[in-house]
């Protein structure tokens, strides 16, 4: 008698939404090979397959598939940062954001971070020079960077500094809105152009692959907090549709807070929360030192995830409690 063959267990589990978050990247990753040349495209690479090869190792351990959301987490990670990052940094951050922003807790579907932000995070702060003080220069002329492999060959292809960086301290007025859609700036790898983030944001908002309401209430709140600073005269704030273009900060309303683990899992929670990092995002850019408000304001929400929850399960209840003891009296 033939002993039944035992099924092989995939490497892979199949996640359709997270697969659509991937294609949805795909003009920000265009946009950084005709800004910033192909070297681009081998960050992106390399970011998946060492963010890969990490989970691997974790869920080997437990018996399980590979989540395709690791994917996701590699070309966020991948596309927020500067196009000329060394390599052992990418590597570094990546590793870091897989392991200690996701396996350690558990594996998908139980980290408290969002894992691309708390890699950027972690280099940020242990490289720092790689992260805020070399950034490369986009390429001119209508082939961009086509033709290249990357545009940080030579000193005077690099700055110090990006023009939104300039524009928070108030040696440079904030670049104009044509540049903020086409993105031919210095600036994170895959984020400059805001065009390109709304191409693929808008195809995550009418596929539903992210909570709609979170992205609107986030983006509204973010320009409005904005524009009433700027006609109150507040030192150094630009108007709310600068704002809104400028910085990535679209990329963070579709592809970074609307990430299912690290986000509210209730509706009213949700839009607490996307009013919180966008009030925290502010706060960080303008009224701190660091020029990373965004990350930070992200990881910090992600803390209070938990109880805003549940004091919104708890309310829920509570109210639930009150309308039956009025129907039984």
């Amino acid at each position: 008698m033939t002993p039944p063959q035992q099924k092989t267990k995939p490497i892979l589990r199949k996640q359709a939404i997270m697969r659509r978050v991937v294609i949805a990247s795909l003009p920000c990753m265009a946009g950084s090979v005709y800004f910033f040349g192909w070297r681009s495209l081998a960050v992106v690479a390399v970011s998946c397959l060492f963010g890969f090869l990490t989970e691997y190792l974790f869920c080997r351990s437990r018996g399980e598939p590979v989540s395709e959301a690791v994917f996701v987490s590699d070309v966020i990670f991948a596309l927020v940062i500067p196009p000329n990052v060394p390599w052992h940094v990418l590597i570094f951050g990546i590793v870091f954001a897989i392991a200690f922003g996701k396996e350690v807790f558990g594996g998908f579907g139980r980290n408290v971070f969002n894992p691309a932000m708390t890699g950027r995070c972690f280099v940020y702060v242990c490289f720092p020079v790689a992260l805020t003080s070399r950034w490369a220069l986009p390429a001119e002329g209508p082939w961009g960077a086509l033709k290249q492999w990357t545009t940080a060959v030579a000193p005077d292809a690099i700055t110090a500094a990006t023009p939104m960086t300039l524009a928070k301290f108030g040696e440079a007025p904030p670049p104009e809105m044509v540049d903020l859609l086409i993105g031919r700036m210095s600036g994170s790898m895959g984020v400059t152009s805001a065009l390109l983030i709304l191409a693929g944001g808008l195809y995550i908002y009418y596929t539903k692959t992210a909570n709609r309401s979170m992205i609107v209430t986030h983006i509204v709140t973010y320009g409005l907090l904005y524009q009433a600073l700027h006609m109150l005269g507040v030192r150094n704030f630009y108007d709310g549709m600068t704002a809104i273009l400028s910085a990535g900060f679209l990329f963070g309303a579709f592809f970074i807070i609307t990430d299912p683990v690290s986000s509210p899992s209730t509706q009213p929670a949700r839009i607490i929360y996307a009013v919180l990092v966008a009030v925290l995002a502010i706060i960080i850019r303008n009224f701190s030192v660091f020029n990373a408000g965004y990350m930070f304001s992200v990881l910090i929400a992600n803390m209070f995830v938990p109880i805003i929850d549940y004091a919104v399960k708890e309310q829920k209840k509570r109210k639930t409690a009150a309308a039956a003891g009025k129907a039984n009296s």
